[in-house]
């Protein structure tokens, strides 16, 4: 499948991230797109109006005071509503759900205070415009920013090109309440989510805070014709979000169909409940970002009710790379690769390419058998190419307060991981060194790492991890064999710049 995710730059200029284009691919049926080049480093919107439609400017002396002022179902291709910074939050909920063109997107911006302040958009005793028009009512308890079918479109249309961007979004989860377009006060959904997309095309998500909602990102809801597809999510800072007492909620839960993840922020989940990005998604792309804790940091699993994903070649295929992958203490395992709801035949069952990350494992708390794993695979179809990539820890682990590569699920440890051009930190084990997981899986190329004790980050205790000039990182990569060229690399935070590797590849997420 191919798709053009629309980028709308700061002074208004249009250009376009190809995410999907052709050309050969490493997946066995060589059916499977690569991902195309980030046409340049990120913007962050200065919410100007550039599109041929009306401008709704909302706040304090415009002509709109509250966005439910705003005809927002009514919203059509060149539209964009402005919401000006005040110094208290809008306590209003918001539903999309137009047409707008790759040209002409229907964009909702907010307008930065002083310093820089975004707009807030607080779920905790929000309205809602009585004229919305929802997919179904009952969606209304799932989310504060809402992208979706309205009720009243015929049932094939989709909600197209719409771009979310510099709001911050906040207090979408129990107990919160809000009051519902009959008047009436209600709870949040117990997965409720900041900004939650039912279904549509060409959604952008750019610049926002999203934070202390039940999920932050809950974006998909079905396959077939409510597949939601074309997905970019660029430079936001996404933490805190999940639910106090379980697992269920993430900072991003995704079933849909190209995802791009790109310069962004995500920080910890809420009481570190939750995973950081939870993706049941086909063709997604993890790459130039920052990823801090949760359970696991990316949780890449099987189709769940868009099962009819498994049948495209991008499903079983994904790309995680140029990214920073931060675990602070004990934790499970930090990328899982596969399914987890038993129903194997719609597992992933394919290759996850990670390469040109840097994963840091702060374990200087660890106590006696506390141990953690980079990768989990759910089965022996899944297979992990890791090249290039950085593995370090704050201390060398040891075999009792290990660090091992290919971790365990119910005490089965499975999968094939391949590794090829990576600096390891002495002392990380192919597998847990405690006995009692049954090894069916398998970990290739450990013995012929750079294997040392000091990656001569610029400084590991401030969480700088650029190669120091001369360490031995840099120039010692090994050949990326037709995977996509890493161009940029994260700058702390939620920024970009070009990335500059020399004569030979630097292994990391950072050029010199």
């Amino acid at each position: 499948m191919t798709g053009l995710l629309l980028v709308v730059g700061c002074n208004g200029e249009i250009g376009d991230i190809e995410t999907t284009p052709g050309g050969a691919a490493p997946f066995p049926d060589g059916a499977a797109p690569l991902p195309g080049p980030v046409s340049r480093p990120p913007v962050l919107s200065e919410c100007t109006h550039v599109g041929s439609g009306r401008d709704y400017q909302v706040g304090p002396g415009k002509e709109f005071e509250a966005i439910g002022d705003v005809p927002l179902e009514s919203l059509v291709a060149g539209d964009t509503v402005r919401i000006f910074w005040r110094p208290e939050a809008y306590h209003e909920k918001i539903m999309l759900g137009g047409q707008g063109t790759a040209e002409q997107p229907i964009r909702l911006c907010g307008v930065r205070g002083p310093g820089g302040e975004l707009p807030v958009i607080d779920g905790e005793g929000a309205t809602t415009r009585p004229e919305l028009d929802f997919p179904f009512d009952g969606h209304q308890v799932r989310g504060l920013v809402v992208i979706g079918h309205k009720h009243d479109d015929p049932y094939d249309l989709q909600p197209s090109h719409i771009t979310i961007e510099g709001l911050e979004i906040r207090n979408a989860s129990p107990p919160h309440r809000f009051t519902d377009k009959a008047g009436a006060v209600t709870p949040y959904a117990r997965n409720a989510a900041g900004i939650f997309v039912e279904r549509g095309e060409h959604v952008t998500i750019r610049g926002c805070d999203v934070h202390e909602n039940a999920n932050g990102l809950f974006i998909g809801t079905g396959g077939a014709e409510i597949r939601t597809t074309d997905v970019l999510i660029e430079s936001n800072y996404v933490h805190d979000n999940g639910s106090p007492t379980d697992y269920n909620e993430h900072n991003v839960y995704n079933e849909a169909s190209n995802v791009i993840y790109q310069f962004n922020r995500f920080g910890p989940t809420r009481n570190g409940q939750g995973n950081n990005i939870k993706e049941r998604s086909a063709g997604v792309v993890i790459r130039y970002n920052w990823i801090e804790d949760g359970a696991h940091l990316i949780d890449l699993v099987d189709a769940q009710e868009a099962t009819d994903s498994v049948g495209m070649p991008s499903f079983h295929e994904t790309f995680i790379y140029g990214n920073v992958l931060l675990r602070t203490g004990y934790g499970p395992s930090m990328v899982h690769y596969g399914g987890d709801s038993g129903q194997t035949e719609y597992y992933r069952k394919g290759t996850l390419h990670f390469f040109a990350n840097t994963v840091f494992v702060d374990n200087t708390t660890y106590q006696d058998y506390e141990r953690s794993a980079v990768f989990e695979a759910s089965t022996n179809d899944e297979r992990i190419d890791a090249r290039n990539n950085v593995f370090a820890s704050s201390q060398e682990p040891t075999s009792i307060r290990a660090i091992t590569f290919l971790g365990d699920r119910d005490n089965v440890a499975a999968g094939t991981l391949r590794l090829a051009g990576n600096w390891i930190m002495k002392g990380w084990t192919a597998f847990d060194p405690v006995p009692g997981a049954r090894l069916l899986g398998k970990v290739e190329g450990l013995d012929s790492s750079i294997i040392g004790l000091d990656p001569a980050f610029v400084s590991a205790e401030d969480h700088d991890f650029v190669p120091a000039t001369g360490g031995p990182l840099v120039g010692a990569g090994a050949s990326l064999d037709g995977l996509p060229a890493v161009e940029h690399q994260y700058a702390p935070h939620m920024d970009a710049r070009p990335r500059n590797d020399g004569p030979k590849l630097t292994i990391g997420a950072f050029g010199l």
